[in-house]
């Protein structure tokens, strides 16, 4: 695997193996040479009881960030504003930022490997799974509290990934902006 530079990202967007957009059309942002930060656009509080046997079913409530005091108790998942479409020869990692994950926010209970062709059917946000050690206030949208490394595989993915990362929990719940389909 070869860890890809702004530069490499770059290149990748201009040869159209890599498609990184927003609904406002902004250009990502680097944290540095290599992380590129990710935003959290829409705020989830996922309500009730589970039943893994009916996924469909669970239900999430769409919250305002604006004065929202996140609670240890609960479980939130945050769409990003950032849709991404990589090529079969790349995947990328995620992380919580670690000066947001010292002090107890953790955006991802398990799910950090992003697969090669992800978004082929088209361009999707990511979901983090959101948790706070302590209630915990001042989110902001405009914030990077997480971000992505990218990766070019020495091996790429030999079929077409053929999954619509765009209508998983919650989105199948929510309209996606720029979203025609």
């Amino acid at each position: 695997m070869h860890l890809c530079s702004r530069d490499d990202i770059g290149r990748l967007r201009k040869s159209g193996d890599l498609e990184v957009s927003t609904p406002g059309g902004t250009e990502p942002v680097f944290l540095d040479e290599h992380r590129l930060g990710m935003h959290i656009a829409e705020l989830h509080r996922v309500e009730d009881d589970i039943d893994l046997t009916a996924p469909d079913a669970v239900r999430s409530r769409r919250l305002d960030p604006a004065g929202l005091r996140l609670e240890p108790d609960a479980f939130y998942l945050g769409v990003t504003r950032e849709r991404f479409r990589l090529g079969g020869g790349l995947a990328a990692s995620l992380h919580t930022r670690s000066r947001y994950a010292r002090l107890g926010l953790e955006l991802l209970g398990s799910s950090n490997f992003v697969v090669p062709g992800f978004g082929s059917t088209g361009a999707a946000p990511l979901v983090f799974e959101i948790s706070v050690k302590k209630a915990t206030q001042g989110f902001s949208s405009s914030t990077p509290y997480c971000f992505l490394l990218l990766y070019r595989l020495l091996s790429p993915r030999r079929t077409v990934n053929q999954s619509d990362y765009r209508r998983r929990f919650p989105m199948q719940h929510t309209a996606q902006a720029g979203d025609t389909t």
